[in-house]
């Protein structure tokens, strides 16, 4: 059974509460359209529930799982996730923010580029449970939000599912039809809930066949940021 591990990061003390507009008879919710997956010849309507706090993860794509090139006996699914959280300051706050989680928690940027002011294309990786990781994310800032689509391999695997991984990735956008979030003053400083993302998508760990358990291995301690996430 396939395992998923899903890394936290706390950001910091947010002095605001949220709050959404309800939906009212003369403006009610727009209709989820349908997801549609044309080759494999099927669609469905999205668990669409919005999102104001805390974090939500919207939607998570796998595809068919794989044998490591090092491991036949392993196997992995490549996957591509989108989710949404709340978040209040600029987009430089939050890749401020990320940049300093992910050189804590020892992940690896290996490039990074901002398109324009609200939005953030990132290339990174890491170590989780002796496996290296690769992940390509994409997060853009609208309306008290942060949008963050994010899809990944195992390192010896990104050269076959790169190309594959960034136009998923890439062809994440914003609609503009999420209910309006208003900030409330708080009378005292509230501390946010830890927020999943910027830098830790659910990492899937690939499912070992043998009965040897996957040990967990340190990350690198280092980051290296480059000039250009494409």
């Amino acid at each position: 059974m396939c395992k998923l591990l899903l890394f936290l990061f706390s950001l910091t003390a947010i002095s605001s509460v949220y709050s959404a507009d309800a939906p009212t008879q003369s403006a009610p919710a727009p209709a989820p359209a349908p997801i549609v997956f044309p080759n494999y010849g099927f669609r469905i309507n999205p668990l669409d529930v919005g999102s104001v706090y805390p974090v939500v993860p919207a939607v998570q794509m796998y595809l068919p799982a794989v044998p490591l090139p090092s491991n036949r006996q392993v196997t992995f699914s490549p996957n591509v996730y989108a989710q949404v959280q709340p978040f209040v300051g600029t987009m430089k706050d939050y890749i401020d923010q990320s940049t300093k989680s992910m050189q804590d928690a020892g992940y690896i940027i290996r490039g990074q580029l901002s398109p324009s002011v609200d939005v953030w294309d990132l290339e990174y990786m890491a170590v989780v449970n002796g496996v290296g990781m690769h992940w390509y994310a994409k997060a853009i800032h609208s309306g008290y939000r942060i949008y963050y689509a994010a899809g990944g391999v195992p390192d010896e695997m990104w050269p076959q599912f790169a190309d594959m991984i960034k136009s998923c990735v890439n062809s994440f956008d914003v609609t503009g039809t999420a209910p309006e979030i208003k900030l409330i003053p708080a009378s005292t400083p509230v501390t946010a809930p830890p927020a999943a993302v910027p830098s830790a998508p659910p990492a899937p760990v690939p499912a070992a066949t043998t009965t040897s358990a996957m040990k967990p291995a340190a990350p690198a301690a280092k980051s290296a940021t480059g000039t250009s996430a494409k």
